[in-house]
């Protein structure tokens, strides 16, 4: 279990280009044997091969060129409004910087480029793509452009660090962090990383890992000077989970890049400090303080840990500003400096809740809520609903308008991603045009850049202006970067469906909300070509969502001839809190039963494409936890299953998760810091588990496992696999050198083309 957005009909919005019929997988090797790769793939279905089997390195080397096509696609990892100039004659100047990421096959590893476009007038400029060093930690361009700060890790050093400050006229100064010997390693995370300048561009601040004595033998002489770390070779330090190794606790970092000189403040009581930004006028900052107390509990994709905004000056004076329980994050300052906006939602329960949008007066310290928790919708302009703010990211870090009364943020709106227009003054929301997922990525004087994509249709970036307060909905977006096609792919149709369940829920409360699915694939079929498999691949989290954004996966094995469905059960973020407490309580139920029923839906409503034969399930984390449940409750379904890091024992999972509260609370029970389950508790949790159905599985079942995950410990995954065998089942199990989202270039290809390997050996026929 982890914790990896327009308004539409029921229909969902679609793409409606040149369809072309689908294929199997072993016509195409056919084509590929006789040296017809390219014609194969640009022209799928001209005529049909009867499938034949082939050697499994002949497979592998077709699954390769596949995945090596569909991976030229770079995605957008960072997209920034450089500045923008005023020119009376040619209009405003708008510089932008995108960073992609590619997922570099031959190197083993993601790489980036930078490229830089110059907007006016509508027309776009756009230069020479050049490459982002994999060096650089984090990276800050200063309010007037001038200066650029970087963390920099050393080549020769592991343990090093640098600062790089480079000035536009090209002058760079460098100051070694680990000779100035007061912090550990910097924070590079989501959640609790940052790199900000002040205001009068003399200073950055940063978080970085509490210098600890270097540990050592009992044996070993102590160093002149030193701080003493004798015994402490062995010792256990209570970690912040997954992906968060070696982060314990961190300091504030203030770095003067004028006199290199470097002052660290470590919070009391513990409290771990990130999300920094500064206060207007540079006299201190704001921050989130994470309380660490009695022991830390995994973060990542947990927005339900307890922490505070806190103010401090420069000399380390700290301030707790925002009072009671809750979880806070993201603080954002408005240009006129007396607001700062941040997300808070409550502590405990499921790991991710609908969020509030706050808003603190500064100095008064006066708190307001802006928008509030929507339990199920809200009805907004022209009869739209709208369903709350979710999101792990938070607000994007810069967000607001220049006026200081209206801030520009995205969230999910049942399978999609939204941009809104807030109003502070009386909590106005206004949603902005669009057709597809449009995510908001930055906002400067006025100017919003969005980052949209669909399903079926990779990354870009527009631009516009957000117009005068009440005229949002006319912004015009203009596009930045060119629409990009996917190759190998055929121009397919998706659809975003919406249903509710025939099967009251054991709550009637929750009873009507409803469940959507993502379909990806051809929505008819061409006489005389064959019909596709289906892969059903619901999302983890289980509090998360299968946004209708671009995603390499699914389009690696819409590429291979599948059709793919992905499910947005209740529980599921973007149907208001209702939607997310239906789960409580009910898992193993009504998400299962959910994800069903969307299939059965998804083979009815695409008949004519869908071979009902021939349907597989792939999950990861809760989805694996679905895909194990599935597999065992309807036997005569799915035909192999495909399980990612799964969740399938809730019981042995407590004493090796990093966040033991979420089987508590999906089990239904209230977790308590230090709390024994009882008997009754752990019998619950076993008959909620997969486990306990684990008789009734018959497909064939491949598990793939990294045994450095902290999320969903891989001991639960080895036993399964055993218990399999044992059962006579055909099952197989690889183990990577990873940690839960197996996102490691070489470990992702890795696994996506045994996925492929392990559906095409169990497909048993091809339907006419």
């Amino acid at each position: 279990m982890t914790g990896g957005y327009p308004m539409f009909t029921s229909e969902g919005p679609s793409w409606r280009q040149t369809q072309r019929p689908s294929c199997s997988l072993g016509w195409m090797f056919a084509g590929l044997l006789r040296g017809q790769i390219t014609q194969t793939l640009s022209g799928l279905g001209k005529r049909h091969y009867s499938r034949v089997k082939l050697d499994i390195c002949k497979m592998a080397d077709y699954l390769k060129i596949v995945l090596e096509s569909v991976a030229e696609v770079s995605t957008i990892k960072q997209a920034t409004i450089t500045g923008v100039e005023d020119n009376p004659s040619n209009g405003k100047k708008v510089g932008v910087e995108v960073l992609w990421s590619c997922f570099d096959l031959a190197g083993s590893e993601r790489t980036c480029t930078l490229s830089n476009y110059v907007v006016q007038n509508g027309s776009v400029m756009s230069y020479q793509p050049v490459p982002s060093s994999k060096n650089v930690v984090l990276r800050q361009t200063s309010h007037s452009g001038r200066l650029t700060a970087c963390v920099m890790k050393s080549e020769k050093d592991k343990d090093a660090e640098y600062m790089m400050v480079m000035k536009q006229e090209g002058y760079m100064t460098t100051i070694n962090l680990k000779a100035a010997d007061k912090h550990g390693k910097v924070y590079a995370d989501e959640d609790f990383s940052c790199l900000e300048w002040s205001p009068d561009e003399t200073t950055v601040v940063y978080v970085a890992e509490k210098k600890w004595p270097k540990p050592s033998s009992f044996f070993t002489p102590l160093k002149k000077g030193s701080e003493d770390g004798r015994g402490q070779e062995f010792i256990y330090r209570n970690d912040w989970g997954e992906q968060m190794k070696e982060k314990h606790q961190a300091v504030v970092c203030f770095l003067n890049v004028k006199t290199k000189e470097l002052n660290c403040h470590e919070l009391p009581d513990k409290l771990c400090a990130g999300q920094i930004v500064w206060t207007p006028d540079g006299s201190g900052v704001f921050g989130v303080a994470y309380k660490s107390q009695p022991f830390r509990l995994g973060v990542i994709c947990c927005p339900n840990r307890e922490s505070k905004l806190f103010h401090m000056d420069l000399n380390g004076n700290f301030t707790v500003i925002t009072k009671g329980c809750s979880n806070i994050r993201t603080p954002r300052v408005s240009p006129d400096g007396g607001q700062v906006a941040f997300l808070r939602s409550k502590v405990g329960g499921a790991h991710a809740n609908c969020s509030q949008l706050c808003l603190l007066s500064w100095p008064s310290k006066q708190v307001k809520v802006v928008v509030d928790v929507v339990e199920r919708q809200k009805f907004i302009h022209d009869d739209r609903n709208f369903f709350g703010i979710y999101g792990y990211s938070g607000l994007p870090r810069r967000c607001w308008l220049n006026d200081s009364e209206r801030l520009v943020i995205s969230t999910i709106s049942n399978s999609d991603v939204i941009p809104y227009v807030i109003h502070i003054a009386n909590g106005t929301i206004v949603e902005m045009p669009h057709k597809g997922s449009h995510q908001v990525v930055d906002v400067l004087d006025d100017y919003l850049l969005l980052n949209v994509s669909t399903i079926a249709r990779p990354n870009q970036i527009l631009l516009g202006r957000v117009p005068a307060m009440g005229q949002e909905v006319c912004i015009e977006l203009k596009p930045v970067t060119a629409l990009r096609d996917i190759p190998t792919v055929p121009s397919l149709e998706y659809g975003v469906k919406e249903f509710i369940n025939d099967t009251p829920h054991p709550n009637p409360k929750y009873s009507d909300i409803k469940i959507s699915f993502l379909y990806y694939g051809p929505v008819a079929n061409t006489k005389g070509t064959p019909k596709r498999p289906l892969i059903c691949w619901p999302h983890g989290g289980p509090h998360s969502t299968s946004c209708n954004s671009y995603s390499m996966a699914p389009i690696f094995f819409v590429a291979l001839g599948y059709s793919v469905v992905m499910v947005n059960y209740r529980g599921s973020l973007g149907y208001g809190q209702d939607g997310i407490d239906s789960l409580l309580g009910h898992c193993g139920l009504t998400d299962v039963d959910d994800v069903h029923k969307a299939t059965l839906n998804c083979l009815n409503r695409y008949s004519d494409v869908l071979d009902e034969s021939q349907v597989f399930l792939v999950g990861g984390s809760h989805g694996g936890f679905l895909a194990t449940h599935l597999s065992a409750q309807y036997p005569k379904l799915y035909k192999a299953a495909v399980l990612r890091n799964a969740s399938c024992d809730f019981t042995s999972a407590l004493a090796g998760k990093d966040n033991p509260d979420l089987t508590f609370v999906e089990c239904g029970f209230t977790y308590e810091d230090g709390k024994v389950p009882d008997g009754a508790t752990l019998s619950k949790m076993l008959e909620m588990s997969p486990i306990n159905r684990i008789d009734s599985i018959k497909a064939p079942t491949l598990f793939l496992v990294g045994k450095n995950d902290a999320r969903v410990p891989p001991a639960q995954s080895l036993n399964f696999h055993r218990l399999l065998l044992a059962r006579g089942i055909e099952t197989e199990l690889h183990l990577y050198d990873d940690c839960h989202p197996l996102s490691k270039v070489e470990v992702d290809a890795d696994s996506l083309i045994h996925t492929a390997l392990w559906l095409e050996k169990h497909r048993t026929k091809v339907t006419s």
